[in-house]
């Protein structure tokens, strides 16, 4: 019998080495001057530096949403054409401090790095301040803020002190808003506007209604030219035409039944001591509708 044929059958038995193993006997190996290791030790450096501004970046969007959301629910009290001047101006002072706060820090924290390598950690925040700023000035001007105008509001001139020297060192800081923020913002606005119009309905001012319902079947008719060229706004599409189709049905409802009822029946204005006299909660039902 061969010991080919003997050995055939048989398990060859390895050492158990792993690649872990083999790394760390490398790792130990080599000498605390090696630049291998210097190199690795300045890629954790730099990964944890991204990490920490990652975060940052994050407290700040959430910061920015927060606000925005109740700066959106504020605009919605004003149910009376009195209490809308006064409703946005502190609308617009709010909105001030959000650029001159968490905005203005983004673009600080970013000043140094591709924006777009953070995107995702402050888009939540990007859409909703748009969506907030421009129902206030929609309200205001019956006019939708452009996106240069938006950005323009987004450029901060940073002075910093040089030693030896009495005039400070100036430099333009810009917090990028893509414009694809500001488009997903736009079509969170239809469902701001879709609420504002059935909400005028009950407060028996049928033009807000209609010029409100007017504005969502507009911005809808835009958005079918730009289908395709943003997955996200591709997304959020269903919804648009959702509302669409309420604010639609509710004009409806106002033109053609609205006449066999007076105006005596429909609901009166609410009086600004009972609305203030109201606990209302942070939280305005806006979660996983837009």
């Amino acid at each position: 019998m061969s010991n080919r044929a003997k050995h055939r059958g048989g398990r060859r038995h390895h050492p158990n080495v792993s690649l872990a193993s083999v790394a760390r006997d490398q790792a130990l190996s080599l000498a605390p001057d090696s630049p291998v290791l210097a190199m690795f030790k300045q890629a954790a450096i730099q990964l944890n530096d991204r990490q920490d501004r990652h975060e940052r970046l994050v407290k700040l969007s959430r910061d920015i949403t927060i606000e925005s959301k109740r700066i959106i629910f504020l605009l919605h009290s004003a149910i009376t054409k009195e209490s809308i001047e006064k409703t946005v101006q502190e609308a617009k002072e709010r909105l001030n401090k959000l650029v001159k706060g968490p905005l203005k820090h983004i673009g600080l924290e970013l000043e140094k790095c591709p924006a777009y390598l953070h995107l995702r950690a402050v888009t939540a925040g990007f859409q909703e301040y748009v969506e907030a700023w421009t129902l206030c000035s929609l309200m205001e001007t019956k006019q939708i803020i452009s996106y240069r105008e938006v950005q323009e509001e987004l450029q901060y001139i940073i002075m910093t002190p040089v030693e030896g020297q009495d005039d400070p060192k100036h430099r333009t800081v810009t917090t990028l808003l893509p414009q694809n923020e500001y488009m997903l913002g736009i079509s969170d606005l239809t469902g701001e506007l879709m609420r504002r119009a059935i909400n005028s309905i009950s407060s028996g001012d049928s033009e807000e209604c209609v010029f409100s319902g007017q504005v969502v079947r507009d911005l809808y008719t835009g958005f079918l030219g730009l289908f395709g060229i943003c997955k996200e706004l591709a997304r959020k599409m269903g919804t648009t035409r959702s509302n669409v189709l309420k604010v639609e049905s509710a004009v409806y409802a106002l033109r053609v039944r609205g006449g066999e009822a007076p105006a005596t029946l429909l609901l009166p204005p609410p009086q600004p001591h009972d609305w203030e006299q109201t606990n209302h909660s942070d939280d305005e039902g806006f979660y996983g509708i837009n």
